[in-house]
């Protein structure tokens, strides 16, 4: 998949699911909202076939608009993983891993 289709997928499923992404404070821990929506954004990803593991996720930047986040590729980040962002992924894949065991998914 192309950079131009993977922004459109993304775009499409925040677009769809008015996904709001609030600036959040620093040195303050993500609302139980928050999370609950940013995973339910990611399990549609998956589910349109962008695999947590594709390494745009670390070059995506986000702006929060009415009514929904807009999606697009910083062309200037170094592709140096940060261990934050595996980490973050990693207890969204779990949570995700839950919910479809749930729900038979």
């Amino acid at each position: 998949m192309d950079d131009e289709l993977f922004l459109e997928r993304i775009n499409e499923i925040a677009r769809d699911q008015r996904l709001h992404l609030p600036t959040p404070r620093e040195g303050e821990a993500p609302s139980t909202a928050f999370l609950s929506e940013w995973a339910r954004f990611l399990e549609g990803c998956v589910k349109k076939g962008i695999p947590l593991s594709d390494e745009r996720w670390q070059r995506l930047t986000a702006e929060s608009r009415t009514p929904h986040a807009v999606f697009a590729l910083d062309p200037h980040t170094s592709a140096a993983v940060d261990p934050d962002f595996r980490v973050g992924l990693q207890l969204l894949m779990g949570l995700l891993a839950g919910r479809e065991s749930k729900d038979g998914v």
